[in-house]
Order: C-alpha cells, then structure tokens, then sequence
C-alpha cells in the first residue's frame, strides 16, 4: 500500500495526480492476491471486496454490489464474445449521443425492458382490489389547467370522436375519498400528443379535476387512439430485433392524489384497441383494460354536457372506470411484508 509520501513522489506519480492529491489523498490498498475465474477468488469477489473497503456510503454498496454480481452473473451465464460486448457498448454509446430533452433513449431503455414497470411495482405495491399503476410516461406537463368535474379537456377543433369519461375515487372499503384530485392527460384521436404539435402554447387534452365530495369526476373530450414510442434510435433497432414492434394501445392517463392517500399514476385502454398484449412498455394490465360503450341518444349527450352540433358522428363513446387508492399506512405495511 502506498504512503502518501510515495503518492507525492514525482518519481513515482505524474504531475496531474500530484495536482490532485494537494486537495485530497485517496485511500490505497495492497494487492493481496491474484483472482482468477474458477478459483475461490473471482474477478466478481476482488471488485465486491474492493467496494467494500471504501465505499462510505451503505445503500451505494448495497446497489453497486448487486449491480457487479448480477452482470457478472450475465456474462458467466451467456458467455458474449468481445465482438459482442463491443456492439453491446455501442449500442448504449448512441443511446446517450441520441437523447434529448424529449427522447431519451435510457428512459425508453427502462421502459422496454420492463424495468420502468418492476420499479414501479417495487414502490408502489397494491393491496388487493387497489388500481394498479403504471409509469406517466413522457407527455406529463405542469401546465394543465385546473377545472372542475363536467368540464371539457378539449378544444373545440380537436381531432377525434366524442368521449365522455365518468369515474369514482374510491378508499379500499367502498368509500369516496373526499379532497381527490385527477390529473388527466391523453392523446387525441390521431394518437398525438398536444405537446408534439408544433407551435403548441396552450395546454389540450389535458386537465387537473378537482372530484366531487363523493368521490366522483366526468369529463368530456375525444377519444384517444393508438400510437408508437419513437423507434428511430437504438431502442427501435433493439424492439427490431426482438421482433417487437413500437405500438402502444390506446390509454387515457391518470395522476391522482389525495390527502392521506398513496398517490396513482396509472392509464386506462380501451378493450377495443389493438396492440394490448405487446405494448412496448409493459404498462397494459389485464385490470387496466376497460369495455367502452356508445351512447347514440342526442337526449343523453345533452345530460353529459355537449352542446348542440358539438357531437356529429352519431355517438359518443362511454367510458367508465372505479379507481381504488390505499392509503399512505396501508402500503407501508404491504411493503414491510414483501420485504
């Protein structure tokens, strides 16, 4: 183990290293023994051991020392040529060259992975009957409007057919949740975000509701359909060659919180969409899934709020869902059991 004498020494250490040793002298250790694959001393127990001397940190260990083990783990087990590995960091390599402030490639990485969905399992688990979640995915924004329940997300020359969406908000006993709130977000009928129109200053097809005493919101606005995760960068060559494809159903999403409430960010879809049991990124679930009916009495689209002439395609689409929130309590404890 070097002294910090020797680290200064310009005999032994160059000049940019003794520059930086003026600020701080790192922690040396001695090379004890060589490790060598198929002996008690694997290149896997040198790095752990080596963490382990100097991390101060014990939740970094605790990730770092995983993350080692279980790559190290791969390679064992797949045994990738050095060609192999080469493509493998290339590939990550133009992930990060090709990320931008809206599409990084990393997050789309975690997503097709099915990493995005695990995390969000791990964090947010559900006692039974609870909504399941799902990540928010990369169109949330912080400027929708706040409107109260009835209202339309929509403006008028939206492209799309007519919704009407009508919920509960519901505590793990059957009783509306009282101060709920529901940040709604979703695509128009052409599969396309408001935020992906150029020119976009105002927000569409989008909103925070503030519920109902009772627990209940409606709103009104188009019927979103489906639409692709963009493929254009490594992760499109990856869903490629797995012979994946880079469409997702289509979804309605939803954030919802309220006082004492673990909060839900969750999606809904329509049972008539195609692409359910292939999404991309692993966000539909069997319970997510919603049947959707057609309302063609003009007398009832005035109950729901259109105006006259507003619906002209002969029906809107009805769509209803029973949103269930634990509390804050109750996933703590179901987190304390899974662990």
């Amino acid at each position: 183990m070097a002294s910090a004498s020797q680290m200064k020494d310009p005999l032994l250490v160059g000049k940019a290293i003794r520059a930086q040793l003026e600020h701080e002298i790192p922690k040396d250790l001695p090379l004890e023994r060589d490790f060598r694959e198929g002996t008690d001393y694997t290149i896997t127990d040198h790095v752990n051991q080596l963490h382990e001397q100097l991390c101060p940190d014990p939740r970094t260990l605790q990730l770092f020392n995983g993350l080692v083990k279980h790559l190290h783990a791969f390679c064992r087990e797949t045994r990738p040529s050095h060609a192999e590995w080469v493509r493998t960091v290339e590939f990550l390599t133009r992930a990060g060259k090709e990320s931008t402030d809206f599409k990084n490639e990393f997050v789309l990485l975690s997503d097709c992975l099915g990493i995005s969905a695990l995390l969000d399992e791990l964090n947010h688990p559900k006692p039974p009957g609870c909504t399941d979640s799902c990540e928010e995915g990369p169109f949330l924004t912080k400027d929708a409007p706040e409107k109260p329940s009835g209202s339309s997300i929509a403006s008028p020359d939206t492209v799309g057919e007519p919704l009407f969406f009508k919920a509960t908000i519901k505590n793990t006993k059957g009783e509306g949740i009282k101060g709920a709130k529901a940040e709604v977000w979703q695509a128009d009928g052409d599969g396309i975000y408001d935020v992906q129109y150029p020119g976009r200053d105002v927000a569409n097809d989008r909103a925070r509701i503030v519920a109902e005493p009772s627990g209940d919101f409606c709103y009104r606005g188009k019927l979103p359909t489906a639409y692709g995760i963009p493929d254009d960068g490594p992760v499109g060559d990856m869903l490629h060659a797995l012979g994946r494809h880079p469409h997702r159903s289509s979804h309605i999403h939803f954030m919802l919180t309220a006082p004492g409430y673990d909060d839900l960010t969750s999606a809904l879809y329509p049972s008539h969409s195609p692409f359910l049991g292939t999404d991309p990124v692993f966000a539909t679930k069997k319970s997510l899934v919603c049947q959707l009916t057609e309302e063609r009495d003009p007398a009832k689209w005035t109950e729901m709020g259109f105006k006259d002439g507003e619906v002209n395609t002969g029906r809107v689409w009805v769509w209803t869902y029973d949103f269930v929130l634990p509390t804050v309590e109750e996933v703590e404890e179901l987190k304390r059991k899974l662990q």
